[in-house]
């Protein structure tokens, strides 16, 4: 969790409810508020032409969405945040934010690690694309999941994504994550139990 949520609610937070395909906010919208993940996984995408996405990330329970934004002054949402499923959402306004982080060093330091850790994220996934080999790409998201869960173990952790959502959040065509991870079976480097892929 980024923010303690007995925090979040002494600041004023409120606590708001989005059915699955609902948005939470939208590309080119203002940023205002800081959302916290109570229950549910919202996708921050960018919607392709011709009824495609492109997944920039997936956030979870605990997790907070798009708070680097409220950072950027002057610039708007660069992609929409989706519902996956039924979510609860705690959102406080920016100033409220801004209070809440001024009054306690460490809840500062503990916001900044969780801005840092997505941000190395985003430098490693932006460097696996510059890349032509899609396995590379694709295993560079299975180590990212993975290592969010600190685990080390092969095959200890159930990837809880589709090959669609995959396909998403590579950018590779949903027929290439099918073909890598059959190849990365035969590897050892994946296992596929039940349909499920277990890195």
């Amino acid at each position: 969790m980024v923010i303690r949520e007995d925090l979040l609610i002494t600041y004023g937070a409120e606590i708001i409810h989005l059915s699955p395909a609902e948005f939470l906010f939208e590309e080119k919208a203002g940023p205002a508020f800081y959302f916290q993940i109570k229950r549910g996984k919202i996708k921050l995408t960018n919607l392709k032409p011709g009824d495609g996405e492109f997944i920039q990330s997936i956030h979870e329970e605990g997790e907070s969405v798009g708070e680097v934004f409220l950072f950027c002054k002057h610039h708007r949402y660069p992609v929409n945040a989706v519902a996956m499923e039924d979510c609860t959402i705690l959102r406080l306004e920016h100033d409220k934010l801004l209070k809440l982080l001024e009054s306690d060093f460490d809840i500062q330091l503990q916001f900044l690690r969780s801005c840092a850790e997505r941000t190395y994220y985003s430098y490693v996934f932006l460097n696996s694309l510059t890349l032509e080999d899609a396995t590379h790409q694709l295993i560079t998201v299975l180590d990212h999941l993975k290592d969010d869960y600190d685990i080390n173990e092969p095959f200890s952790y159930r990837v809880p994504y589709t090959r669609k959502e995959l396909s998403s959040l590579t950018g590779l065509r949903i027929e290439t994550v099918i073909r890598i991870l059959k190849k990365l079976q035969k590897e050892q480097v994946v296992k596929i139990i039940r349909g499920r892929v277990y890195y």
